[in-house]
């Protein structure tokens, strides 16, 4: 448990950084440092990077469409920066033929540039015609040229590279030729090239015994590290270690399970003895001294895959490009500390962003990847002023990570204390609803029916035909199986009172349901909620009584069914909560102090199960602002005093946080795909619940799936739930797979 938290941000413009300032940062164990380099040039992924010296490098890469193939996609660069100098920028280098999926190690003294993915067509307009290539260059720093050596004995890349000993070894890869990656041929061996004898050439050994490409190659005491990869069915977390004295493999631990692609475009490198491996989600493990576990040394503060991960001195690592789900394709530069001997402290991110917008507070906020989105609001600084005057229709887009603000089309109507949720149409399509809160219509202060959607592609708003069964503002609402829940809130005006309703709306032309069947066991407003498995927390506020609310309200979606939980240390209003870790954080608001509302600063965890104050105060971070959880971490925004900047600050927590464990993808169609279409496939089938009471009877089904309802209907009584349905369409799925042979 961590009270106090002193947590030194470094978050520098482009163009430079500071490794050292303040000095005090090494002389207290619980302050972290944050460094954000001088970013890429280009988003990059599938380049090459090493560190020699005082220089980082970098090669290629693709930097055009996530799935653009062209040689217009790849990035014709070859650059460096002293990345310790604050004042360094990108040096131009002399480029050899540019590739993606191409490695770039150092022995010290020379870089050496290993194969790579080309392209025979110039751009996507043009048909595919994929060229892995042989390239083998060394690049000599001194004298800014490059050497041409041997050949690679055949075309090879996605495979990866690392000098042990003098000598250099390639594992893994494919030999991509033509229009199509199907019948491309996959490497089974290992190469090997002595630097102290180029004479003799490339050197070819067995693999470990499996196909892989996409993986990370790393040395460490003395042997070779092949970690991860993708195969012909999936994706590995299989490590194998190949031994250059005895010519043996023999197999290491495995990586965690700690997402879907676990082994998939990994980076991994050694420091100091250690050998560290990162992927997706952001992890960096650290191999025990055994080396018969992977341990939690840190995370990432913007996870990606695709990335390099590089050392930069004995006791730090640099993170570089990459994608990520929040990130997308990404020029970011990142560094950490690592220490076998010191635990990873939260450490605190902080930046401004100028802003030209009126709204100071009450907006109705929504994080959609790596976009902050803040709509309408109150412009004034006095509390409770209601006025007209102090409504806007303002819409704002702020990037988390390129640091910037876009204003965009005005909403339809002033609003403030609306909700906001992402409303997924389709799996490639989505628009944001803003579902009710409050404004001034035809003279009259009062709370809204209205769904006002905003299109992010096309930046545009409608009002939706389509509207709540009953005005609400300073509510709550959550997306759950294709459906929009919203829960509480309150009329305004002269109409002022609660609400105990649970409304239900599929998304589409169809009605907004009230489901009388489900009221709140405790009406309240202006409350916080948080999704926690299939279970909606609904935490603080204000009651009836206009006292705050110390009970949690805890809502089972597939029961139905309403319980409690246990409460938090501190009873708020207003305040933020998010999932992060398998648990709950609770931020912010304001609670009662001496008989008046006075901040609270702290910061709650709930575990499912107890409350634990993490942190009595997060520097830098008012309670005032309002937190979001981005890929595990807690992101913090809010408008400062002067109303010219939006503040925002990312926190990490806890950064050995041990992720869940998740099944590693597959690209059979196996009972993890059967899993998927059957839970999709059953809620389609659920829109059939016309009465809304989350069970499908014979009727609502009709009469051409009476053979389904029989067969799901286990237990008889007359009706089926979701799971029900689920369940009977995941053994039809695996057993259509079994009939196609799959």
């Amino acid at each position: 448990m961590i009270k106090q938290i002193c947590v030194l941000v470094v978050l520098l413009p482009p163009g430079t950084w500071d490794a050292t300032s303040p000095a005090a940062a090494d002389d207290s164990p619980e302050i972290a440092r944050v460094v954000l380099h001088k970013p890429l040039k280009e988003r990059l992924t599938s380049f090459g990077a090493a560190v020699q010296g005082e220089y980082l490098y970098v090669f290629g890469g693709h930097d055009g469409d996530a799935h653009g193939f062209g040689a217009d996609q790849l990035c014709d660069h070859f650059r460096r920066i002293r990345f310790n100098d604050p004042g360094a920028d990108w040096e131009e280098l002399p480029m050899q033929a540019p590739a993606q999926s191409v490695a770039l190690i150092s022995d010290g003294k020379y870089l050496y540039r290993i194969a790579g993915l080309s392209f025979r067509n110039s751009g996507a307009d043009e048909e595919t015609d994929f060229d892995s290539t042989k390239h083998f260059a060394r690049y000599d720093p001194a004298t800014r040229e490059w050497t041409k050596l041997a050949d690679l004995p055949e075309s090879r890349s996605s495979l990866d590279a690392a000098v042990v000993g003098r000598s250099v070894f390639v594992a893994g890869g494919w030999n991509l030729q033509g229009k199509s990656s199907r019948d491309a041929d996959w490497h089974d061996s290992i190469l090997k090239f002595d630097l102290d004898q180029p004479e003799s050439g490339w050197q070819t050994f067995d693999g470990p015994g499996y196909l892989a490409r996409a993986l990370s190659v790393a040395a460490h005491n003395g042997r070779l590290w092949v970690i991860g990869g993708i195969q012909q069915r999936g994706v590995t977390r299989k490590v194998s270690v190949f031994d250059p004295g005895n010519q043996k493999w023999s197999e290491g631990p495995a990586l965690k399970a700690d997402s879907r692609t676990a082994g998939f475009a990994t980076s991994a490198f050694a420091v100091n003895d250690r050998l560290y491996c990162v992927g997706g989600s952001g992890v960096v493990y650290r191999l025990s001294e055994d080396e018969q576990d992977w341990e939690i040394a840190d995370r990432l503060m913007f996870p990606r895959m695709f990335l390099r991960m590089l050392p930069a001195g004995d006791d730090r690592l640099i993170a570089l490009g990459g994608t990520g789900s929040v990130t997308g394709r990404t020029n970011l530069v990142e560094s950490l500390s690592v220490s076998s001997h010191v635990a990873a402290q939260p450490k605190l991110l902080s930046w401004s962003v100028p802003y030209k917008g009126r709204a100071r507070h009450s907006q109705s906020l929504i994080l959609d990847g790596s976009k902050l989105y803040a709509f309408g609001g109150n412009a004034s600084t006095a509390p409770r002023d209601f006025s007209k005057e102090a409504f806007v229709r303002e819409a704002f887009a702020f990037d988390i990570i390129e640091r910037t603000a876009e204003q965009l089309e005005d909403l339809p109507v002033a609003v403030q204390s609306g909700a906001a949720a992402i409303n997924s149409r389709t799996s490639e399509h989505h628009t944001i609803v803003v579902a009710g809160g409050m404004s001034h219509i035809d003279g009259e202060f009062q709370a809204l029916p209205t769904l006002l959607e905003f299109d992010p592609e096309g930046g545009a708003w409608k009002q939706l035909e389509t509207e709540l069964p009953a005005p609400r503002a300073m509510h709550e609402v959550v997306g759950w199986e294709d459906a929009i829940w919203g829960f509480g809130g309150s009329l305004v005006g002269t109409q002022r009172r609660q609400l105990q309703s649970v409304f239900h709306w599929w998304g589409d032309e169809s009605n907004v349901a009230r489901l009388p069947d489900l009221k709140l066991p405790s009406t309240r407003r202006s409350f916080g909620g948080g999704m926690l498995d299939r279970r909606f927390y609904l935490i603080g506020g204000l009651s009836a009584e206009a006292g705050l609310a110390e009970t949690v309200d805890v809502f089972d979606f597939e029961k139905r069914a309403w319980d409690t939980a246990k409460a938090p240390a501190v009873p708020r209003v207003f305040p933020s909560v998010v999932a992060v870790d398998g648990g709950l954080y609770l931020y912010g608001g304001f609670t009662r102090s001496d008989g008046h509302f006075a901040p609270a600063s702290s910061l709650e965890f709930f575990d499912g199960k107890e409350w634990n104050t993490v942190a009595d105060s997060i520097p830098g971070v008012s309670p005032s602002m309002k937190m979001f959880s981005v890929a595990g971490r807690l992101l913090f925004f809010g408008i400062n005093d002067e109303g010219n900047a939006a503040d925002f600050a990312l926190f990490d927590p806890a950064p050995q946080a041990t992720p869940a464990v998740v099944e590693t993808m597959s690209f059979s169609r196996g009972s993890r795909n059967a899993d998927d279409e059957a839970r999709q496939d059953a809620r389609m089938l659920m829109r059939r619940d016309s009465n809304r009471d989350g069970r499908l009877s014979a009727e609502e089904l009709g009469s051409r799936m009476a053979g389904f309802f029989t067969s799901a209907d286990t237990n008889s009584d007359r009706f089926v739930t979701l799971t029900e349905a689920i369940e009977v369409l995941k053994v039809q799925k695996q057993e259509e797979g079994a009939d196609a042979g799959e």
